[in-house]
């Protein structure tokens, strides 16, 4: 017979997934973040990354740069100097470029699925929202994949454990 399907460590969880991250969800437009819903996919790649609280700072880095990734390129893209698709393929092909390097280069600072997903997380975004000030976008979605990576990601995990934790005695 398989698994049981009610154990305590599947119902923590299930109950963790639905009181924190919708707690957020309500809480994020009320302090200014029209962009809530990027901390739980922001929260993936920490679990992904089997909730090693060692990397949330890598993960964090990660994110920001992403974010920051893309600001750059929108800024660029706003700025039309040659065929819009050539300076598309350019800019991706160069800032791509450039997260594989520096990631490679400092693996102790920065988790590059987490830049590349910050990048492309931030890019779409960008593109949708055409009306919020890129600037404000900016510091929306760093502060969603921040409560993405520590709130839900760490936080949950670390709850869950605690509940958890007499079940193994």
């Amino acid at each position: 017979m398989g698994k049981k399907i009610f154990n305590r460590d599947i119902v923590t969880l299930a109950l963790l997934v639905a009181i924190l991250p919708p707690a957020w969800a309500v809480c994020a437009p009320y302090v200014g973040n029209t962009v809530g819903p990027i901390a739980l996919i922001s929260a993936g790649i920490y679990g992904a990354n089997s909730n090693q609280f060692k990397d949330a700072l890598k993960i964090s880095i990660g994110y920001i740069l992403g974010d920051l990734w893309a600001l750059i390129s929108a800024e660029v893209m706003a700025r039309p100097v040659i065929n819009g698709d050539l300076q598309l393929f350019l800019t991706l092909f160069v800032m791509g470029f450039l997260v594989v390097m520096i990631s490679n280069m400092a693996p102790k600072y920065t988790y590059m699925p987490s830049w590349l997903a910050g990048w492309a997380i931030g890019m779409l975004t960008m593109n949708l929202d055409a009306e919020t000030p890129r600037l404000s976008l900016f510091i929306q979605i760093a502060v969603a994949m921040l409560v993405g990576v520590y709130y839900v990601g760490a936080l949950m995990d670390r709850i869950h454990k605690l509940l958890n934790r007499s079940k193994d005695k």
